[in-house]
């Protein structure tokens, strides 16, 4: 059975193995933003500059829990050692989708596999659920549970 602990523990596992694109920027480029908005700034009292920080916080994500890496580690082995194919499905593949692609990939994996809108529900479930068993697989042979990897 899939439940969100399951889908929290996907989303650890892109944290820690996924691709960040980021645009590289030069190290002086950046210093010379920073010091552009340093010197531009007009001198500020440390009210200014408690209110601006107070709104600057209210416009971030909320901080997301320390990564945690034995999970993630776990769940790589995981699917490193599925097969391509399990009764036909190439779970492997779509596992990796699912977790690492953006919703374009997905769709268009969804589109090129002939799943509906309304059978996706059922389609994922089955190949999580493979991916789910193989974790379990796993993780009886190391000797920790899968219940103690769940995110707090």
């Amino acid at each position: 059975m899939i439940d969100t602990h399951f889908y929290e523990r996907l989303a650890n596992w892109r944290r820690v193995y996924g691709d960040k694109p980021v645009r590289w920027r030069s190290p002086t480029d950046t210093f010379c933003r920073y010091a552009k908005c340093y010197f531009e700034r007009a001198p500020e009292t440390e009210e200014e500059k408690f209110w601006r920080e107070v709104t600057e916080l209210k416009g971030r994500d909320p901080l997301l829990p320390a990564p945690d890496y034995s999970d993630a580690e776990l769940l790589q082995r995981a699917w490193m050692s599925l097969p391509d194919r399990i009764d036909g499905m190439p779970v492997k593949h779509n596992v990796k989708v699912f977790v690492f692609g953006s919703p374009r990939d997905y769709e268009r994996l969804m589109r090129k596999a002939r799943i509906t809108v309304s059978g996706e529900k059922e389609w994922r479930r089955v190949f999580l659920e493979a991916f789910d068993k193989k974790i379990r697989n796993i993780s009886v042979i190391t000797n920790s549970s899968p219940e103690d990897k769940r995110i707090k």
